[in-house]
């Protein structure tokens, strides 16, 4: 885990307009300094983060463990996602609010209807009125970012209901886990702000488990920025169908913030489709400010 910085770091939304009327966000940044990312049983983003040297604070969500690393002890790490979304520190400030940007992982717990390897319950966060008060208040009044993917997409469902158009029943926690797991999906790049990171007009994505979130539509104020055809189970059954052009990749402005979701996992991605995609619509990533703190704590300890 790489140690965060305590300085307040801050970023502002411009919108760019695009060829064809449309508007993508694009993002004009101050460096991140706080950073927060919930741990999930299968996604891993902090792949990126790791490989880009970028500071990051862990809080422990799994729902089981970590099926891409089954050497991690979730017992192990200290920081909970109960205290990033419950706890204040001795000013009454949310911890939530100490970070300029926060990742959840897909398989993060608290966020759909039930354990996905048992029964018992597991809607405690997006259930929970104080928890949805406070992430939107993160995003839309402090400014700041959330990043979302795949089953994770429960919490904004639970926030921003009206952004995702969800498969299955788009009021129920879990209905929307319809994609089928192995499939390589060609995902059409759109805007040019990807286009020109990329230099690349489609890019291959792979859905690595099944039971993936399927996207039929977005919002009015949502900006996609890839899709592609997809294969589905509309009923949860054997039957498989194909949702054409469904939104693989998404971000919208929420008041002052910024929510990104993706349906499907970045660690299962090349890591320069992943690293390339990210610092490209978070323009407050700072690669390498965990090596610059590094040498800062060991210039201030001699």
């Amino acid at each position: 885990m790489f140690p965060v910085p305590s300085r307040a770091g801050a970023f502002t939304l411009a919108t760019a307009l695009l060829s064809g009327g449309c508007t993508e966000n694009e993002f004009i940044a101050q460096p991140f300094d706080n950073i927060a990312v919930v741990t999930g049983d299968f996604d891993f983003v902090e792949s990126t983060l790791l490989r880009q040297e970028i500071a990051y604070q862990r809080y422990e969500g799994y729902i089981c463990c970590a099926s891409y690393d089954p050497t991690i002890d979730p017992a192990g790490i200290a920081q909970k996602a109960e205290s990033l979304f419950l706890a204040e520190n001795a000013e009454g400030q949310a911890e939530l609010d100490t970070y300029d940007a926060v990742f959840v992982n897909s398989g993060a717990r608290g966020l759909g209807d039930y354990e996905y390897n048992g029964i018992e319950d597991d809607d405690d966060f997006v259930k929970d009125p104080l928890v949805i008060d406070r992430v939107r208040a993160y995003v839309e009044d402090r400014g700041r970012v959330l990043v979302v993917s795949d089953w994770a997409y429960d919490l904004i469902e639970a926030v921003w209901p009206d952004k995702l158009e969800l498969a299955g029943d788009d009021l129920a926690y879990d209905a929307a886990q319809l994609g089928v797991g192995g499939q390589r999906v060609a995902a059409e790049v759109k805007g040019e702000l990807l286009r020109n990171r990329l230099q690349a007009g489609s890019a291959s994505l792979l859905y690595n488990y099944g039971n993936w979130s399927v996207v039929e539509g977005v919002g009015p104020d949502v900006t996609v920025h890839l899709s592609g055809d997809v294969n589905f189970r509309p009923d949860g059954g054997d039957g498989v169908s194909v949702i054409p052009d469904s939104p693989l990749l998404v971000s919208f402005a929420a008041g002052r913030g910024l929510v990104v979701y993706s349906s499907f996992h970045w660690d299962a991605q090349t890591a320069a489709l992943s690293d390339e995609i990210l610092l490209a619509l978070i323009e407050g990533l700072d690669p390498g400010n965990a090596a610059d703190q590094a040498d800062e704590e060991v210039s201030d300890a001699q």
